[in-house]
């Protein structure tokens, strides 16, 4: 049999293109990138990059993906401390490391697939230790800020100094530093005994933060508890209101005015339910904002808690939505001036760098609802009678103070009086 020229050529290259095949197929997998469970993100760069050092821990790592940062490793000892001071109170018979271990050990798994990436570093041993090691330190510190349901050693460094309390406050808050809830759940209960009056582990939380939040009032635990992905979560669904429940197929809304154009069109401003930061309401001619507590962490706060609904499929945009509200609204210190003198906003910052704070918040965001789009048609409707401009005008310009309503009323009075006296002697005249 003659060969023909080149067959051994396309010979070889077929040998090649199934070699290529095999191996394109050997990376393929038919299983998902990420579990039903995942929540525990890395913050996007694209997020990142407007403020690389609200994302990251300055004090203390929690979870995997910051552990073993040498800038981090001084708070390692007191984590320790902490886990020995609950073996050595032994507030219950599971209170041991054996059983720690046997019960986080059977999470392991479930724990793992909470976070968006595999954790490679930290194989078997390793990160059930950090869970238990991590874990009991949060719990005890719940327990002992502010509450006090377990005694505090003067010699504690992390509770008796006040910078210390105010760096793990804003640490535990970060999208990046969080351990599974499921955790922390389990250790409590296993070192806990149920008494009346005993909190749960979600209201030592919101107590833990009560004054770092961004509610002026303690916040409480949201009906979806049940349903909590760890502490972040936990702040994040303790701020949402029924605005949440609303049905929202309509993914295009109006921008909302701003203060100028509003009160332009008299429309008046009024605090709202300090229990209730989301739900803005407007009535007749009426705008109810919940006041809003600002202070140098409020930065960190908004933007971990943007990154969660960004990052998050299964979560709604509602914070999102309340910053692009509030950007909507505040677009100079005059705004900020305001709003704070209604005792809508009660800041320790500058009008200066609210405004500009809220003007660049939610950068590279995007979402598909808004939960404040029939607030925005109801405000834009308002404005867009002449009549109510009119009104507020007139009312701005000559009726702004008492003295003019009094001159007003008098010049009325003396028309009044005027007309009556001419038509008495046109009468009399007849």
């Amino acid at each position: 049999m003659t060969e023909t020229p080149g067959s051994d050529a396309l010979i070889d290259i077929g040998d090649v293109n199934e070699q290529l095949k095999s191996s394109i197929q050997g990376k393929l997998s038919r299983g998902s990138l990420w579990n039903f469970q995942c929540c525990i993100f890395r913050v996007p760069a694209t997020l990142r990059r407007h403020n690389k050092s609200v994302y990251e821990p300055h004090t203390v790592s929690i979870g995997p993906f910051h552990h073993g940062k040498e800038e981090l490793k001084g708070m390692e000892k007191i984590k320790l401390w902490y886990l020995q001071d609950l073996l050595s109170r032994a507030p219950t018979p599971n209170t041991s490391l054996e059983v720690f271990i046997k019960h986080i050990r059977g999470l392991e798994n479930f724990a793992r697939d909470c976070y968006a990436e595999p954790i490679h570093d930290l194989e078997g041993d390793k990160f059930v230790e950090m869970m238990v090691v991590d874990g009991c330190f949060i719990i005890e510190l719940l327990r002992k800020n502010p509450a006090k349901t377990v005694p505090i050693e003067r010699n504690d460094p992390a509770s008796n100094m006040p910078w210390a309390i105010l760096a793990l406050y804003n640490d535990m808050l970060l999208l990046e530093n969080q351990l599974p809830w499921c955790v922390l759940e389990c250790l409590f209960n296993l070192t806990t005994v149920y008494e009346e009056g005993t909190p749960s582990l979600a209201d030592l939380a919101l107590n833990f933060f009560k004054t770092m939040t961004l509610m002026t009032v303690r916040a409480k635990p949201n009906s979806r508890i049940s349903e909590t992905k760890h502490l972040i979560d936990l702040v994040r669904t303790s701020l949402l209101s029924p605005v949440a429940d609303e049905k929202r197929e309509c993914p295009v809304w109006e921008v909302i005015p701003s203060m100028t154009d509003l009160l332009q069109s008299g429309v008046k401003f009024k605090v709202g339910n300090p229990q209730d930061i989301l739900n803005v309401k407007f009535n007749r001619g009426v705008l109810e904002i919940p006041p809003i507590f600002l202070q140098e962490n409020a930065e960190s706060i908004f933007r971990n808690l943007i990154a969660f609904e960004q990052c998050d499929p299964w979560c709604t945009h509602d914070i999102t939505s309340f910053a692009v509200l509030l950007d909507n609204l505040i677009n100079t210190s005059k705004d900020v001036d305001f709003l704070s003198q209604k005792g809508i906003i009660v800041n320790v910052l500058s009008n200066e760098d609210i405004s500009l704070f809220f003007n660049r918040l939610y950068n590279d965001c995007l979402f598909e609802s808004f939960s404040y789009r029939q607030l925005s048609q109801e405000l834009n409707k308002y404005c867009r009678k002449p009549w109510n401009r009119r009104c507020a005008t007139l009312k701005r310009e000559y009726f702004n103070t008492p003295w003019s309503i009094l001159s007003f009323i008098a010049a009325l009075l003396i028309l009044l009086f005027t007309f009556a006296q001419t038509l008495f002697a046109i009468l009399s005249y007849n």
